[in-house]
């Protein structure tokens, strides 16, 4: 297999940049398998592009980063995040009533070439069962397709987007609705990633928020923002999921062995076969595919902010906003045999251009070096 490295050119009049092998630690670049056109060369504009992210991954700051830089909407699948005043959520093509839809369509203006659309796909379910959460390509894409929007109650038995007469004015006159859009009108896609140590230690942050929002006083006495209150949190999620995955034929001996020295062992499998399945799904769509590390906003922000609009052709009208980096909660939410043992665990469920993307985050050297010095310490 190729170098996961390889050139970039973003539209016929946009830069070029290289990304080589010294350099790709810092800056986005396209996947193995990127073609240079879009899979329908004669689709209408603007064009769907997704970002695709495992949650907590980078999504919010990306889409704010894009939105402030260029001053144009994105989109998004999930209506929730861009309800209209009188509950109603716009598409962003009319021929496609059940998505995506427009995150600000009154005071920004749609993009002329590529709309970043957000999505998380599937196989993400913190709560669900291993049954429930692994998934196929063909469920992954379906999910990666899907999202939900606002109609007017009345006509909440006409799913997927139908359009109403009905006028409404407020949000408590709508009803929400799951609704799905055709794989054609995907033409390019961003693909996200974080360190799965800090990913992981986001997601338990979200929940916190959540908790806060809906004064569960309980929960979060029991499960505090700290590295002990998620280590809690995850022997809580742990348990849960223990008879299913005994019992289970859809893992193997050594991902069982594994999944006993890992907190919140659920959620790296998920991260790594979510991984494994975008790379999976873009390829067999034929998408131009740009991969983002989410820390190269860190190492270099200018070089990764300009790598993601010109992949989407997208213009800079304003000022970047800060950078703020987040902590690293590896070292401090895991202990040094728990980080060993996630990493063996995502090594051995990753496809092999899923470990060329993830293996910058493979610090197994040291830690086993760590080891051998604290052992031989204690054996003087």
């Amino acid at each position: 297999m190729a170098s996961v490295a390889a050139m970039a050119a973003f539209g016929k009049n946009a830069r070029q940049f290289v990304a080589t092998v010294s350099d790709s630690s810092t800056l986005p670049f396209r996947a193995v398998h990127s073609p240079e056109d879009d899979p329908d060369a004669s689709a209408p504009w603007p064009r769907l592009a997704w970002l695709m992210s495992f949650p907590n991954s980078g999504t919010s700051f990306t889409m704010k980063m894009v939105g402030r830089v260029t001053g144009l909407t994105a989109a998004t699948n999930y209506g929730k995040e861009c309800v209209e005043k009188d509950g109603k959520n716009i598409p962003l093509f009319d021929d496609s009533p059940g998505g995506p839809f427009i995150l600000h369509p009154n005071d920004r203006e749609i993009p002329q070439r590529y709309v970043m659309t957000k999505t998380h796909c599937g196989g993400r379910c913190q709560t669900c069962g291993l049954s429930k959460y692994i998934e196929t390509p063909e469920s992954f894409l379906e999910a990666c397709l899907k999202g939900g929007h606002y109609i007017p109650k009345t006509t909440a038995n006409k799913n997927n987007g139908k359009k109403s007469s009905s006028s409404t004015s407020s949000l408590k006159d709508m009803e929400f609705v799951n609704s799905k859009y055709d794989k054609k009108l995907v033409q390019r896609a961003i693909h996200l990633i974080r360190d799965p140590f800090d990913n992981l230690v986001s997601r338990f942050h979200l929940e916190q928020h959540e908790k806060i929002k809906k004064n569960r006083t309980e929960w979060l006495q029991s499960y505090p923002n700290t590295a002990e209150g998620f280590q809690s949190w995850c022997g809580y999620m742990d348990g849960k999921s223990l008879k299913d995955e005994t019992n289970s034929d859809l893992i193997d001996d050594k991902v069982r062995s594994l999944f006993k020295k890992i907190p919140c062992h659920g959620d790296f499998y998920r991260y790594t076969q979510w991984h494994n399945l975008a790379l999976e799904v873009v390829e067999d769509l034929d998408l131009p595919t740009l991969v983002v590390h989410y820390e190269n906003y860190e190492r270099n922000y200018e070089g990764a902010v300009d790598a993601v609009l010109d992949f989407l052709e997208l213009p800079r009208n304003n000022a970047l906003p800060e950078f703020i980096a987040g902590k690293r909660y590896k070292s401090l939410y895991f202990s040094d045999k728990q980080r060993l043992a996630a990493l063996k665990l995502v090594r051995y469920l990753a496809d092999e251009e899923t470990w060329e993307l993830l293996e910058r985050y493979d610090d197994t050297t040291e830690l086993e070096d760590n080891a051998a010095e604290e052992e031989a310490y204690e054996s003087q």
